[in-house]
């Protein structure tokens, strides 16, 4: 005999009643943060693969090309410490579900306008809706399961990262060559869309999801600028922000680099890809390297290969040899950024975290605003290979300003 629906009800309601697991609770927690993470991040990578491509295809110049990735962090930079802000007051879910919803409709805007214009709205929107998105995670990453869990869960969320940086461009870049732009963007925009729908499994501690008080007294406001005016946090933003710009820098070199040497997109996302694979092996191998070595170690290595790959790269235009450098790329950068999230965590005040993580996305952001124009004009000027090394001696001086601190143990 079927159940009836009462009774379905019934047993539902009787499950729902049951004591929760907290650790279970917290891993299911951990997963659904951050396959939504990923999923919107897969739109977030590919749209600038094809908004990179798309301007360039519409007759923009290296200049311009620039200016469209940088739209991606425009707002961004001025907005993310008010968003981490707002995050620490009202809780993370309201400002993850803006986030996806300003995604939409950055990403559906070339599907009905394919212009140079339009391209600059959706890079705006979609950088602002991930913003959102990518802040409220983060703290929410960081608290779930507590400081024993920190690690640990920055850490699959950077394998989150790693799998959408791999599968963004490389999907993009073959849709486009496939399809067409337009019917890239199409797919782009189910990521939000998904991302959007993940959101009901979203069931962390109910104490996580509502405002932590502020523990300053007074009527005087904290400054942002307290959190960069304490050493170990100024080393850490510092580190943050060159290993994020050797990221981007490399997402937009390469497709411009990829086109003057005749590439295909599809090549070119094959390169994207194999730096996005390296970081997610790298990433799985970290819970191995993090028990054995301090984070530090890890960060210093992770300059020196950067640095490294990106003086090698303009050496030649052989491709085995293009993808073994961002293959390596991939590897020093893709293992830093989980020991540095953590790092964030344990050093800001508890009641400040979230405002902590918008101040390393507005110097991220601030650096994707600027760089990629300047780099593009730079590009238009001089070439392309002048702008590998450019950042590879970024990265060289970045290692030789924090080593002194790593040498004498300090905990940054």
């Amino acid at each position: 005999m079927k159940p009836s629906w009462a009774g379905l009800r019934a047993r539902w309601s009787a499950f729902a009643a049951a004591p929760v697991d907290p650790a279970r609770r917290d891993r299911r927690a951990v997963i659904v943060v951050v396959a939504l993470t990923a999923t919107a991040h897969i739109g977030l990578t590919g749209g600038r693969i094809a908004v990179t491509l798309g301007g360039i295809e519409l007759g923009a110049s290296a200049f311009t090309a620039g200016l469209l990735i940088a739209f991606f962090s425009l707002l961004p930079m001025f907005l993310s410490v008010a968003t981490g802000r707002l995050i620490d007051r009202i809780g993370p879910m309201k400002p993850m579900i803006w986030g996806l919803g300003v995604m939409s409709a950055g990403v559906l805007a070339p599907l009905l306008s394919w212009e140079v214009g339009t391209l600059f709205f959706c890079s705006t929107m979609v950088g602002l809706g991930y913003m959102g998105l990518h802040t409220a995670s983060q703290k929410l990453a960081g608290e779930i399961g507590g400081p024993d869990a920190r690690r640990l869960n920055f850490n699959l969320m950077s394998i989150g990262f790693s799998i959408s940086a791999f599968v963004g461009p490389i999907v993009t870049g073959v849709m486009i060559d496939w399809a067409g732009y337009r019917a890239t963007f199409g797919l782009l925009l189910l990521t939000p869309f998904l991302a959007l729908i993940g959101l009901r499994w979203l069931e962390p501690d109910p104490r996580l999801l509502l405002p932590l008080p502020r523990l300053t007294q007074g009527p005087k406001q904290d400054s942002v600028m307290d959190l960069l005016r304490e050493p170990r946090m100024f080393r850490i933003y510092l580190v943050v922000v060159m290993i994020s710009t050797a990221w981007d820098i490399h997402q937009f070199v390469v497709p411009i680099y990829g086109k003057q040497i005749g590439l295909s997109a599809s090549v070119i996302g094959l390169l994207l890809g194999a730096y996005a694979l390296a970081t997610f092996l790298v990433r799985l191998a970290m819970p191995f390297f993090a028990r054995r070595l301090e984070e530090w170690t890890v960060i210093l290595a992770s300059l020196v290969i950067g640095c490294l790959a990106f003086l090698l790269y303009p050496l030649s235009t052989w491709l085995p040899f293009m993808l073994s450098l961002s293959f390596m790329l991939g590897i020093g950068l893709g293992s830093s950024q989980p020991l540095i999230m953590a790092l964030i965590h344990r050093h800001a005040p508890p009641e400040r975290v979230g405002e902590a993580v918008g101040l390393r996305m507005m110097l991220v952001h601030g650096t994707q605003t600027f760089l990629p124009g300047a780099f593009g004009a730079l590009g238009g000027l001089i070439g392309i290979a002048p702008l590998f090394v450019g950042m590879g001696l970024m990265l060289g001086g970045t290692f030789g300003y924090v080593w002194p601190s790593a040498r004498k143990k300090e905990q940054p």
